[in-house]
């Protein structure tokens, strides 16, 4: 017969946990949930990536130096604005009348010498082809420009034409501008034999800076004031008539003679001339600035 099998029946405090090894146990499992990430290299929460970081710093650094180069840029003064340059000065040279040839009353050619003087005639022209200087084109044509006048006292009428020897490139609108200035004058106070004439005038255009013009030009002397009795020749030279207009030629006085005035008549003065005043005749009044 088998043997009976024997059941062990534990008491009542044999079913109670022991505390002290449920401490042990959670100690150990905590001690091992701290340490094992770490052990381990496991990270468990996300960390910022490193370029990211660095993306952020740079951009923090760009926006403070835009804002520092934006308050120095609203400090600084605004640039300078260059000014233009100046426009170069333009002189004007002109000689003499060269008197080319002329025409008696028989219409008869002469030359040069033949033809006599034109005592007048050099202020009145000299002082319309300086004007030259306040054409448009004369500052972009330096050089020489020969003026070929014909004068026709008879209708008072003057044309123009240019030499052959200028060197200025743009011949063609320094003459137009030169018959604009001479169309309107008047020959009345030339003296003159005949009634057609052809003289030459030489132009010399030059250009330069402001500055060297400036310091290159004499400073203008006023003349000394004459007596109210007294003259002083303006043209280059004043032609002495023993009558007025058509009397015969007496003398030649260069330019800034002294003269003692007289009586006037038709434009014509009565002087005195020479050493000690002691000559006398008719001199036209535009020849002595009256």
């Amino acid at each position: 017969m088998a043997p009976r099998p024997a059941v062990h029946i534990p008491a009542p405090e044999a079913d109670r946990p022991s505390w002290v090894r449920v401490g042990i146990v959670a100690l150990v499992g905590f001690a091992l949930g701290v340490a094992w990430p770490r052990i381990a290299g496991v990270k468990l929460g996300p960390a910022a990536p490193a370029e990211a970081v660095s993306a952020v710093a740079a951009a923090q650094r760009a926006a403070e130096a835009a804002s520092a180069a934006a308050a120095s840029a609203s400090a600084a003064p605004p640039p300078a604005t260059s000014a233009p340059p100046a426009a170069p000065v333009v002189t004007i040279d002109v000689g003499h009348a060269a008197i080319l040839s002329c025409k008696n009353e028989d219409g008869d050619s002469m030359k040069g010498r033949e033809c006599g003087g034109l005592a007048g005639l050099d202020p009145l022209i000299q002082t319309r082809l300086k004007r030259l200087a306040q054409a448009p084109e004369a500052a972009q044509n330096p050089g020489k420009l020969n003026i070929v006048l014909g004068l026709d006292f008879k209708n008072n009428h003057i044309s123009v034409t240019s030499g052959k020897s200028s060197t200025v490139k743009d011949v063609a609108s320094l003459k137009a501008f030169v018959a604009g200035e001479v169309k309107s004058m008047s020959l009345k106070p030339v003296d003159h034999q005949y009634d057609h004439y052809s003289v030459l005038y030489v132009v010399h255009i030059a250009t330069g800076a402001p500055e060297a013009a400036k310091s290159a030009s004499p400073e203008p002397q006023t003349p000394a004031a004459l007596p109210d009795n007294e003259a002083a020749v303006a043209w280059d030279t004043a032609i002495v008539r023993d009558a007025p207009h058509t009397g015969a030629i007496v003398a030649h006085l260069p330019r800034g003679t002294k003269v003692q005035l007289g009586t006037s008549q038709g434009g014509w003065y009565k002087i005195k001339y020479g050493p000690s005043f002691a000559s006398e005749g008719y001199v036209y009044r535009g020849a002595i600035g009256k």
